[in-house]
């Protein structure tokens, strides 16, 4: 159990933002489930929604918020996101970033169902982070493809999802994979270190750099990490969110690019005048026992070891929690909390602490 105690701070300068910008959102209460989960569940699932272009949207989830954010060629598209958001467990709240721009006329390129077949096939042969799962095309029809086998992971049946979508002539997938239903600390960070043999097998590595990505945001005192979503595609990393200035922006930017593994950067963050934010000061004392209620309010963090000491604004966490995941996850919430300067982060990811 945490040490904290039994409320949460819920006016975080995020939802002020948040509103600000009139974003829609929905609340329920979801079960506790991991954030890099959820995003994995829903990345699936938008690609095997019809009617969604789901390789043009990006996913975050922070506390079991997700946020959608790219480019849909509709309202009713943009819609049907947002419905199949709401839909994965564990989800508490969605905030629907995505922009309605209408599709350009591009012929739609046709190939009969044997040879789609065949291309599917070679393409999830070839790709070297699929080799130690066993998925095969089951079916095509007049563009659907339909997958089937088994994945040694969840993120291998999300990878071989978008293999088989990225597939010229491919119209839409379908799946029949069989794989775990859980996301594994390793996928997530690997002893914090970047392994490139190991993040080669694995899809894992999109998720080890977006928790890295996180992880320097959140260490930044110029950068409100909390409200900046970050999404990793082959390597490309997309910022997303809200900052109050240029300067800001720029030095999340910067704080990306350092990470191993991040190829290239869209830097979409929205700058915000701090004149429209709200901000709030607050002394340790209290600021102490606000960040303590927050963690304790989180289901996961109940299974973590977790103390709080505040000075001048500047949270330090120490003790343990049994997860990379929970780990970002109250970081996340300190640095969320209203009149949070910046955070120490001393917390070891101890797997003993997950058998209380």
């Amino acid at each position: 159990m945490t040490k904290c105690r039994t409320h949460s701070i819920r006016r975080t300068l995020a939802f002020v933002v948040a509103a600000s910008l009139g974003l829609s959102s929905f609340a329920s209460a979801g079960s506790a489930m991991p954030d890099a989960w959820i995003t994995t569940k829903l990345k699936i699932a938008l690609l095997t929604t019809q009617d969604v272009s789901a390789a043009t949207v990006n996913v975050d989830t922070v506390d079991g918020r997700v946020t959608l954010h790219g480019v849909v060629g509709s309202a009713a598209e943009k819609a049907k996101a947002e419905a199949v958001a709401r839909e994965i467990r564990g989800t508490r709240e969605v905030r629907n970033l995505l922009q309605v721009v209408a599709p350009s006329a591009r012929p739609e390129v046709k190939v009969a169902d044997s040879e789609l077949s065949d291309r599917v096939s070679a393409a999830l042969a070839k790709d070297e982070a699929l080799r130690d799962s066993h998925i095969a095309v089951a079916s095509v029809n007049k563009g659907v493809v339909l997958l089937s086998g088994s994945a040694r992971t969840l993120s291998d049946t999300l990878r071989a999802l978008e293999v088989a979508s990225r597939v010229e002539g491919v119209r839409h997938v379908a799946s029949e994979i069989e794989s775990p239903d859980v996301v594994g600390d390793a996928e997530v960070w690997r002893d914090g270190r970047y392994d490139a043999a190991a993040a080669m097998r694995s899809t894992a590595r999109d998720m080890w750099t977006t928790s890295a990505v996180k992880l320097r945001l959140l260490a930044d005192s110029k950068t409100p990490g909390f409200d900046i979503s970050v999404d990793t595609d082959g390597g490309v990393v997309t910022l997303f969110g809200v900052v109050d200035s240029q300067t800001a922006k720029d030095a999340a930017g910067a704080e990306a690019r350092k990470v191993e593994g991040v190829t290239s950067l869209v830097n979409e963050l929205q700058v915000v005048p701090q004149t429209l934010q709200s901000a709030v000061a607050a002394n340790d004392a209290s600021l102490d026992d606000a960040v303590r209620k927050r963690l304790d309010a989180n289901e996961r963090l109940k299974r973590s070891d977790i103390d709080v000491d505040v000075k001048n604004g500047v949270v330090r966490l120490t003790g343990s929690v049994a997860s990379q995941s929970d780990r970002i996850t109250a970081l996340t919430l300190t640095r969320g909390t209203a009149g949070v300067r910046g955070i120490l982060d001393e917390l070891n990811v101890t797997a003993s602490v997950s058998a209380r």
